[in-house]
C-alpha cells in the first residue's frame, strides 16, 4: 500500500460541515446551531480566498458579513462553546495573540491586552481574579489593564514557567535601559517573541488557535 493511499483527506469547510450537521441527523441542528457552526468554520476556513476570518476583528467581520458587530460577537462566542474545543486552549491561544499585539503603559507599568472573544475575556478575568489580582476594563469592556507584575504570574501558571521567567528577566532589564517609546518598542519586541515561543511548546490545539489568527 503506497503512503498516497494511507493519507487523510484534509478537511474542508464543506467536510466539516457535513461532519457536524450530519452527526445526528439531516436537519436536526436548529437554525442557531448552523449559524454557530457556518461562524465557526468561517474563522477557520474563510471565504475562497483562504484566510481564516478570526484573522478579522469583530467590526470588520460585521462589515463583510453585514450583520451587526453584536451579532458577530454573540455568533463568535457561540461557534467557541459548541465547536471550538476546550473552552481553555481556546482562551491560551487568544491571551497570546492579545500579548503579542499589546500596549504597554510606560509610567505604570501597565499592560493593556485587547480581547473582543468573550470566552477568552472571561477565563482571564478568573485567572486574574483567583490570583487576587485588581484589572480594569472600565473604559473598554474589550480591553483588560493590568499591571505588568501580575500578568507575569498569571503567564508563568499557564504557560512554560522558564519561558516565562526569561520573558519577566529581559522587560527588568529593559526597563533599566530604556524610556518611553524604546521602553514601549521593546516591550511589543518581547511580547510577541514570548507569544510564539509559548505557543510553540503548548503545542496542540493551542499551537493550531494562534497560528490561524496569525496566517
Amino acid at each position: 500500500m503506497t503512503n498516497a493511499q494511507n493519507t487523510t483527506p484534509a478537511k474542508t469547510f464543506k467536510s466539516e460541515f457535513l461532519e457536524h450537521y450530519m452527526s445526528v441527523s439531516a436537519g436536526a441542528l436548529s437554525k442557531k446551531d448552523v449559524d454557530a457552526l457556518v461562524m465557526h468554520l468561517l474563522d477557520k476556513y474563510g471565504f475562497e480566498n483562504g484566510i481564516p476570518l478570526s484573522s478579522y476583528p469583530n467590526q470588520e467581520v460585521s462589515a463583510i458579513l453585514r450583520i451587526p458587530a453584536t451579532k458577530v460577537r454573540q455568533l463568535r462566542y457561540e461557534a467557541g462553546l459548541k465547536y471550538g474545543g476546550r473552552v481553555e486552549d481556546q482562551a491560551k491561544a487568544k491571551l497570546l495573540l492579545a500579548l503579542s499585539r499589546s500596549v504597554l503603559e510606560v509610567e505604570s507599568k501597565t499592560v493593556c491586552l485587547v480581547i473582543e472573544d468573550s470566552l477568552a475575556k472571561n477565563w482571564l478575568q478568573g485567572q486574574l481574579k483567583n490570583n487576587g489580582l485588581i484589572f480594569d476594563h472600565s473604559f473598554n469592556t474589550e480591553i483588560i489593564k493590568v499591571k505588568s507584575k501580575g500578568l507575569f504570574d498569571v503567564l508563568g501558571q499557564v504557560f512554560d514557567k522558564e519561558q516565562t521567567k526569561a520573558f519577566q528577566s529581559a522587560f527588568e532589564k529593559l526597563i533599566e535601559e530604556k524610556k518611553d517609546e524604546k521602553l514601549r518598542a521593546g516591550f511589543a519586541k518581547l511580547a510577541g517573541a514570548f507569544a510564539k515561543g509559548a505557543a510553540k511548546a503548548a503545542g496542540g490545539a493551542v499551537l493550531a488557535g494562534f497560528g490561524n489568527v496569525m496566517r
